[in-house]
């Protein structure tokens, strides 16, 4: 059995870390949770409509009109604005439609760890998918196999690498929706530019390794390093949120009519 069948269980078991890690020690219902995950999939779903439309014309033309480095560099921010747009706006409009989600912080963190999680896991069920298909004869397994022989040859370890990937991704979906929620919570946009723009630029820097061919020439434990920093800023980001919170009776409480959350005299209990 290859290493790399590895990479998928690893990815899946890192979001259930993430998930009751954070369930056990913040004691959130799982419901905050879900709720993080239909937020990812409706923003995700969306991206995905508009890159279908958008992705061939738009990066086509910047290809055509540019200099490779130049092509490169807006291709990227604009792969990463695609990011911040759909998933970061889409989290905003269900903070202010349902502000419960925004009534404490452990609920907000819960929202980030679940889209970052469901992520996670649909990416190593994925993942291992791919390594099944890759080991078998069927039509299509050939070139699954020279891509993972190519992956191989470049990255040490290749097979941890979705592990850590998965670790940093989920880190800054938590601090960037954090951000958002905390937004809502405080009534000051400017925390959600803040989570915007973290997400906008971890899926810019993705975005360039992909244009500039790095993805598949060198280590991807370079890719790695470079979005290193987002997930050291991501655990102050949900450290500092934590500690600001502001508490339900400066919000205003709960909306009314909420239906995610009817009652909070029985909450979390």
């Amino acid at each position: 059995m290859p290493p790399t069948i590895l990479s998928g269980p690893l990815m899946v078991l890192v979001a259930v870390l993430f998930l009751v890690g954070w369930k056990v020690g913040s004691q959130t219902q799982w419901r905050w949770f879900w709720a993080g995950a239909a937020i990812w999939t409706v923003g995700v779903a969306l991206k995905f409509a508009c890159a279908l439309l958008l992705n061939t014309p738009v990066l086509a033309g910047l290809k055509s009109l540019l200099p490779h480095p130049g092509y490169v560099g807006l291709g990227a921010l604009y792969i990463g604005l695609l990011t911040g747009i759909f998933e970061i706006g889409v989290t905003l409009a269900a903070g202010r439609k349902w502000p419960s989600l925004a009534r404490d912080a452990n609920r907000a963190v819960a929202v980030g760890v679940g889209a970052g999680a469901f992520e996670a896991i649909l990416l190593g069920f994925a993942s291992l998918a791919g390594v099944l298909v890759a080991m078998s004869n069927l039509p299509g397994s050939e070139q699954m196999r020279q891509g993972l022989a190519a992956a191989t040859a470049t990255t040490p370890f290749v097979w941890l690498a979705g592990w850590v990937e998965r670790t940093i991704a989920i880190l800054c979906h938590t601090s960037s929706r954090t951000l958002v929620l905390f937004s809502v919570a405080k009534r000051r946009g400017a925390f959600f530019w803040y989570g915007f723009l973290l997400m906008t630029l971890l899926d810019g820097v993705a975005g360039f390794a992909y244009l500039s061919g790095a993805v598949t020439s060198i280590s991807l434990w370079w890719i790695e390093l470079a979005i290193a920093p987002f997930a050291l800023a991501s655990v102050l980001i949900i450290g500092w949120c934590l500690r600001h919170w502001p508490s339900p009776t400066q919000t205003g409480g709960e909306a009314h009519g909420d239906v995610l959350a009817p009652s909070d005299a029985c909450e979390d209990q």
